[in-house]
């Protein structure tokens, strides 16, 4: 009689015991990498929430500074919120798999106190500098979270060969890497940019003057955006290309290039001029502020698209029928 495949009295065979332990090894580091990825997708979802709220206190706190107090409300509602975001932000690294070391949860930390904390006596340049510190810190670490995403999880499992009809073949990677790339670096990096602008532009109408050093700064941080704008826009066709409508928001891009373009030409005229700035500061505020809520709602679709893959690679594997290892 075969044992091997056979149950008497309905208890499975011993013979059969080291296979099923070899599956279920399997299953378990599966399930270890899985969800490694989804706490790296929930880390890049947190920081990038993060940023919006951090971007857009610069561009209150620095309006504030310039003289405009109609500010006020929105900025403290933010700060309240900001700090329950870094404190979430917190314990979700602590408590997952130290995709953020302790280094970077506290380079975090001491940032935010830094701004936050009796920011009405800094100066204009000083509250600029700290919060785009902390903006590229938190930046790096989306960028390094999604590397844990690069990788098929065939392969960081070491299995010698890749199910057959699964997204890992080459274009659906292809796919997915380019994806990944514009959602966590080249779109975030954009929007900073105009983060930036927003904060300067916004300064300077409400104080209605601009000091030479920040006149500097502003004209580079335009001439970047300009830069970029147009790798964005080559990207945007790449995606429009293999994405078909799996980020519905993608269109919305080309619509808003055109209001980013009114906004950069509207501070280059209204505000890098000679003599005295008449600047709305309320209105480059609030356009600047709806371009980056567009651009940053695509971020989140992207990082939703990710995760759906994710999940689809799951069902696939398992529909694969792999041979435990």
């Amino acid at each position: 009689m075969n044992h091997q495949s056979r149950t008497i009295n309905g208890q499975i065979n011993v013979d059969s015991a080291p296979e099923e332990s070899n599956s279920s090894a399997l299953y378990q580091r599966y399930y270890a990498v899985y969800r490694r990825r989804q706490e790296a997708l929930n880390l890049i979802r947190q920081l990038n929430r993060t940023i919006k709220g951090a971007q857009r206190h610069r561009g209150l706190s620095m309006g504030l500074l310039g003289g405009n107090n109609l500010f006020h409300q929105e900025f403290h509602q933010l700060q309240a919120e900001l700090e329950r975001r870094t404190l979430l932000l917190q314990a979700m690294a602590s408590a997952g798999d130290n995709l953020l070391s302790d280094r970077d949860q506290q380079s975090l930390k001491s940032a935010w106190v830094t701004i936050s904390r009796d920011w009405q006596e800094d100066t204009v340049i000083d509250n600029y500098e700290l919060h785009c510190h902390l903006i590229e810190q938190s930046l790096a670490m989306m960028a390094s979270l999604s590397r844990e995403l690069e990788q098929p999880i065939q392969d960081a499992l070491g299995e010698s060969s890749a199910p057959k009809n699964t997204t890992n073949s080459y274009p659906s990677r292809f796919k997915h890497l380019e994806v990944l790339h514009f959602t966590s670096r080249l779109l975030p990096a954009v929007v900073e940019q105009i983060g930036r602008i927003r904060a300067l532009g916004t300064y300077a109408a409400a104080a209605g003057f601009l000091d030479s050093h920040h006149n500097s700064k502003l004209r580079y941080v335009i001439q970047c955006t300009r830069v970029n704008n147009e790798k964005l826009r080559h990207q945007i066709k790449r995606l429009e290309g293999i994405l078909d409508e799996d980020i519905g928001l993608l269109s919305q891009l080309k619509s808003y290039e055109l209001k980013l373009m009114f906004l950069l030409n509207m501070v280059e005229t209204d505000i890098l001029h000679e003599g005295a700035i008449n600047a709305d500061s309320n209105r480059i505020y609030n356009l600047a502020t709806d371009i980056i809520d567009v651009y940053l709602s695509i971020v989140d679709s992207g990082i939703e698209l990710i995760s759906h893959w994710h999940d689809v690679d799951m069902d696939q594997w398992l529909e694969s029928g792999i041979a435990p290892s």
